[in-house]
């Protein structure tokens, strides 16, 4: 067995703590690629490559002297994405774990006292492809069948579904209905206060929310007509069109996005992005059945407890770094913060 094996055999296992290294058991692309020049159609684009960095930087720490613990959602490699060239940088030692009911990788440092001005950085290269229905038949429908959180169903709500599916039965008619219906029915307003609450009930009386009010309004309507629903978390780049080879953003829950899958039987998982396609009128056939590639996955499921598990409730979905000290979640801005470094390394089309 050759040196490279044995690293790759010995430190591919999940839980390995490191320091901070090139994680080893990842595939490294064998040449640099050069980036798409020119105007492109965001329909005709197969693939997208860029690289990611994330960084969570100690802003502060907590007043109780209680040591830290953080989990960062690491993305895994999959039918719709493949994920290079990882590394992980921490000023102390870390460990990546994975939580047993969605299988959601993290990056877990702690408990440690992290003075200020240090960071963890994890960075990565992504090939994110346009998709449509993926075919699973080993996914557990019943994790996606129970509704989470705020995700209730009022009369009103359910006096809205009765009208417009009506009697139809079969899953992609059902979810296209409901698709249709939310399109022309919600608009997007990212002004709106809160962030990821996902309440489906103050969404459908106020007709406006982001992307996690619409998934979340999808899922209580498709779930009580008997459709599992699959929540995906996500960060959402430029579209191709906009031509920017690279950026910045916060790593909080205004860069976040989230999209579903419903089932449609025999194992087979429908994508919808309900708020984009309400975003943008001209995609709004391409986003049900499809996603774009302008965006990569950092976890599923709703209703999370992580690994090792955090204090207090459930996470409502974990897009973005976690931390807390003492069982209780550190503040955002004030303790520590996330930056999001992308370039766009290759546009496919």
């Amino acid at each position: 067995m050759n040196r490279r094996d044995f690293l790759k055999l010995s430190t591919a296992a999940a839980g390995t703590a490191f320091a901070s290294q090139i994680v080893p058991g990842i595939s490294y692309a064998s040449k640099e690629i050069t980036n798409q020049r020119g105007p492109v159609s965001d329909l005709e684009v197969k693939a997208m490559v860029f690289d990611i960095s994330y960084v969570t930087q100690i802003l502060s720490s907590p007043k109780s002297g209680e040591k830290t613990r953080f989990w960062i959602p690491l993305p895994k490699s999959d039918v719709e994405q493949e994920i290079t060239r990882l590394s992980i940088e921490s000023p102390v030692p870390f460990n990546i774990n994975e939580e047993p009911k969605f299988r959601n990788q993290m990056v877990f440092v702690g408990p440690e006292n992290l003075k200020a001005g240090g960071f963890i950085s994890v960075a990565y290269r992504i090939r994110r492809k346009t998709i449509g229905t993926v075919q699973d038949r080993n996914e557990d429908i019943s994790k996606h069948s129970v509704l989470t959180g705020r995700e209730k169903a009022d009369g009103a709500i359910t006096a809205f579904v009765k009208r417009v599916v009506g009697s139809e039965r079969e899953p992609v008619k059902v979810g296209r209905r409901v698709f249709d219906a939310l399109v022309e029915t919600l608009t997007y307003d990212k002004t709106i206060p809160g962030c990821g609450m996902g309440n489906s009930v103050w969404t459908f009386r106020n007709k406006a929310g982001k992307c996690d009010d619409f998934h979340a309004l999808f899922r209580t309507m498709m779930i009580s007509k008997g459709v599992p629903v699959k929540w995906e978390q996500g960060i959402a780049l430029s579209y191709p069109s906009a031509i920017t080879t690279s950026g910045e953003m916060e790593g909080d829950c205004t860069g976040a996005h989230c999209w579903v899958r419903f089932h449609a039987g025999d194992g087979n998982w429908v994508p919808v992005d309900v708020s984009e396609a309400n975003k943008r009128p001209e995609m709004r056939e391409f986003f049900f059945g499809n996603l774009s590639p302008n965006r990569f996955k950092v976890s599923s499921g709703k209703d999370l407890i992580l690994e090792p598990a955090q204090g207090g409730e459930p996470l409502n979905s974990f897009p973005y770094t976690h931390a807390e000290a003492g069982g209780i979640p550190l503040i955002y801005g004030h303790h520590f913060r996330n930056r999001i470094r992308f370039e766009v390394v290759r546009i496919e089309v």
